[in-house]
């Protein structure tokens, strides 16, 4: 054990210990050389006798921190420093001040209910699936709660990747893992992506149920529901076929995992107006029918219109002109304005056709309306709803989600698959009053159905506004959706995300929201 204030290294010096066992130990350390930057400080000692056999073991340990340390995901600490001294290894990480999902667990009296361990599975699955994505694959392979970290904004960090292994005994039973948690063919020494997805299902069965599989004999899970009957069926089913002894059982892969965890989701978000099975369903016809393809112009002075269309093509001489009816600049050739979704043909007079047989329109700024003003931003915070109102609104969201939302989770699988070619970048911040509302599109007609940039950013922005959301703004580039605002907690942040997926229909997000309690 390691005193206080002892440097190691010449540059770490030790705060206190933190935890470990065995040959591995973990401390709170300060970076002398960063301004005391807090770290935290695995040192793993070993025994080896056999020069050779040290040799090997010292060089797979360097071998694999270097690995890891090229890691980059929100939800991993990141390695900053690796060194050995004698027979003393040490692997500088991001401390994590925080609690474990085991301490989680105990302090709620041994379960936890479902709406969290959906939500904090959900972030475990954006780890696995950025692991098992990487070539070649990284297989986690010791999933359980006490390697679960929370932030104090409630961000999921996977600590502890097994690394100490290479210094404990050459012995068949050694292996990376922990009892309970390991799937069978982990104790063989085959791993493999689904090895993961076991243990996971360990850890949601644990959570959900209270039974600590490291307390009962291996590879013994009684179904979910005989713990928890009040639990959705989809939700057990997803669990215990997590847990099959036979990998072929199992999920096929994270992606899959993730994609019917948030079916389950939108279930319970919506109140059951819309089930899993419904959900599920939506997906699966979607996936089949591929990746839906945006037919929006490309921009510029040279764009052709589409053919066999009645509506005036919009023409500029210069580079953008302004919305007539919110003022923002979009390219010349735009239909629809990408920040308020305004359809631009029915603010243009027949003064303004350039060319009466084509239908032509001229968009300049001159030819704008002078009466034609943003609308001031309206709150809808303290306005009083009757009940009837309330369920009509969350109708609209449910239908949201089976009609779009679905859709656009298989997008953002395929996406992942076979990546695509990104759209052209249109900028999308539309202020849309909430369902309910008189008029959700003030001063124009909706947009059309086929134009499905537009569609996309005016349903995000009104389910976002619905739930309470308006704190939050996005801008779509394509399939991409950058988040920015606040938010209260850091679950309200997941659900933000998990509704751009849904119907925002992202490929990938770049998320810039901050948690900050109210």
């Amino acid at each position: 054990m390691i005193s206080a204030n002892t440097i190691v290294g010449g540059r770490y010096r030790v705060v206190r210990p933190l935890g470990g066992g065995g040959m591995k130990q973990v401390y709170l350390a300060e970076d002398l050389r960063l301004s005391a930057r807090p770290c935290a400080l695995a040192e793993m000692v070993d025994g080896f006798t056999n020069p050779d056999m040290q040799r090997q073991a010292v060089s797979g340990f360097q071998r694999e921190a270097d690995m890891l340390a090229e890691l980059s995901h929100e939800h991993i600490p990141r390695i900053y420093d690796r060194f050995s001294d004698q027979n003393r290894h040490y692997l500088v990480m991001e401390y994590v001040d925080g609690s474990t999902l085991e301490n989680q667990i105990a302090a709620a009296g041994g379960k936890l209910d479902a709406e969290h361990v959906v939500d904090v599975s959900l972030q475990m699955l954006d780890t696995l699936i950025y692991l098992h994505g990487l070539q070649p694959a990284v297989i986690y392979r010791d999933l359980k709660p006490s390697n679960v970290m929370f932030t104090s904004a409630g961000l999921v960090k996977l600590v502890d990747f097994g690394i100490a292994r290479h210094f404990q005994p050459h012995t068949s039973a050694t292996m990376i893992g922990t009892q309970g948690y390991a799937p069978p063919e982990q104790y063989r020494g085959k791993v493999e992506a689904r090895s993961d997805l076991y243990a996971l299902g360990a850890t949601m069965h644990h959570a959900l149920s209270g039974r600590d599989p490291a307390l009962e004999p291996p590879f013994s899970f009684p179904p979910l529901r005989n713990f928890c009957p009040n639990i959705s069926a989809a939700l057990a089913e997803l669990v215990d076929s997590a847990l099959a002894y036979d990998v072929e059982r199992r999920p096929p892969s994270s992606i899959e995992f993730k994609r019917r965890l948030l079916s389950i989701k939108i279930e319970a978000l919506t109140g059951g107006l819309v089930t899993n099975m419904q959900a599920a369903e939506a997906i699966a016809q979607a996936h089949s029918a591929g990746k839906p393809q945006l037919n929006l112009p490309l921009g510029g002075a040279g764009a052709s219109r589409a053919t066999g269309s009645n509506a005036p093509t919009v023409v500029m001489a210069s580079n953008d002109a302004p919305c007539p009816r919110c003022r923002k600049r979009i390219p010349p050739d735009s239909r629809f304005c990408s920040y308020c979704a305004a359809d631009l043909r029915t603010h243009l007079g027949p003064a303004q056709l350039a060319s009466p047989d084509d239908k032509t329109v001229l968009l300049s700024e001159a030819a704008i309306e002078p009466d034609l003003r943003p609308r001031p931003a309206v709150s809808y915070r303290h306005r009083r709803r009757s009940p009837g109102r309330m369920r009509i609104r969350w109708i609209m969201i449910a239908l949201i989600v089976a009609a779009v939302g679905a859709t656009r989770v298989a997008s953002y699988l395929a996406s992942l698959e076979n990546p695509e070619p990104a759209p052209p970048s249109v900028r999308i911040v539309p202020s849309i009053p909430p369902f309910g509302s008189d008029d959700p599109f003030p001063g124009s007609d909706p947009p059309e159905m086929s134009d499905s940039l537009s569609l996309r950013a005016a349903m995000l922005r009104q389910t976002l506004d619905t739930l309470g959301y308006r704190n939050v703004q996005f801008s779509l580039n394509g399939d991409t959706i950058d988040l920015q605002g606040t938010v209260p907690t850091q679950m309200d942040r997941q659900r933000v995300r998990d509704m751009a997926y849904l119907v925002g229909g992202a490929g990938s997000l770049n998320d810039h929201i901050k948690v900050k309690p109210d």
